[in-house]
């Protein structure tokens, strides 16, 4: 079986800390432990539905726990909780056909494996996981033979893949930052790669992708989600970005946010929420300062909030 050993450490970590639920592991693939596999925890007594979450790109579901309470508090509020990876592990990135696909066949096996149907179901994601479940509503709600979730919340998900490409070209070009550039060559590698050219040759292909695009003046993607609860969180703290990685608005993720959302709002929505946070962002392994993380999102307010939709 494939192995990375800091894995086992993380899951040691969580079922030694002060964790309100058992975790359990499960490989999809007995012969894979890194990829297409989930960690649960189960509530006391009775389910009263599922919670799915998918990490951000490059986050092992071990790590997800470490950095976010959502998992703990929904467990201990009633709710079967699964945080998954999917086919390519935590290179899925989640919003593709393959992530998706993987999600379609995913969603239903753990309803029937935990005896959850017929039972309330959420979804919930950091960052391009965020991305995953939006895209997964999206195409739910279009579609009579896939699960719907009854809310879905996305923690500063990248959704306009045009606006979030352009970007990275943007801070190629001009950022001094370190982090920033190396991410900018990373992803518009792969989104070459993934999709056989760039935003200017497969433009088409990216709006596809996309889970809201603001050059869409049909706003067709979002339409299935106007009687959807949505909640959207970011934290656009321009200060942090300005210094750390010299980029500026049109570079975060907090536009696809805002802009979706309040489309959303013009189609007729009343329950698409943006939540805009102000000095939460923090990572907590290592406790710095960083406002695309987990901790932007209010655990105990996240599952009241997915709790109160009906």
């Amino acid at each position: 079986m494939k192995h990375l050993p800091w894995v086992s450490l993380l899951l040691w970590t969580l079922t030694s800390s002060a964790q309100t639920a058992p975790i359990e592991t499960t490989l999809r693939n007995p012969n894979d432990s890194l990829v297409n596999h989930y960690l649960t925890l189960k509530p006391q007594g009775m389910p009263k539905g599922l919670l799915l979450l998918l990490p951000g790109y490059g986050e092992y579901p071990a790590l997800a726990l470490l950095e976010s309470d959502i998992a703990n508090q929904a467990a201990a509020r009633g709710l079967f909780v699964v945080v998954a990876t999917l086919q390519e592990g935590p290179s899925s990135l989640c919003f593709d056909e393959r992530s998706q696909a993987t999600l379609d066949g995913l969603i239903p096996e753990l309803a029937a494996k935990y005896d959850l149907k017929g039972k309330k179901f959420y979804l919930g994601g950091m960052s391009i996981g965020g991305s995953g479940v939006v895209k997964y509503a999206e195409r739910a709600y279009s579609s009579s033979s896939l699960v719907r979730p009854n809310a879905v919340f996305a923690i500063d998900p990248p959704l306009d893949l045009i606006r979030f490409c352009q970007s990275l070209a943007m801070i190629q070009k001009y950022s001094r930052a370190e982090p920033a550039i190396n991410e900018a060559n990373f992803f518009l590698d792969r989104f070459r790669k993934e999709f056989k050219g760039d935003v200017q040759s497969q433009r088409q292909v990216y709006l596809d992708q996309s889970p809201f695009c603001y050059g869409d003046t049909t706003l067709s993607a979002i339409r299935p989600l106007v009687n959807v609860p949505i909640r959207l969180i970011a934290e656009p703290d321009i200060d942090w970005y300005l210094k750390e990685r010299g980029t500026n608005y049109y570079n975060l993720n907090s536009l696809d946010c805002s802009a979706m959302i309040s489309y959303l709002r013009a189609l007729g929505s009343t329950k698409a929420e943006l939540v805009v946070t102000s000095g939460r962002g923090y990572r907590k392994q290592t406790g710095k300062r960083h406002p695309h993380s987990w901790s932007i999102a209010h655990s105990k307010q996240t599952v009241d909030w997915l709790l109160s939709q009906k």
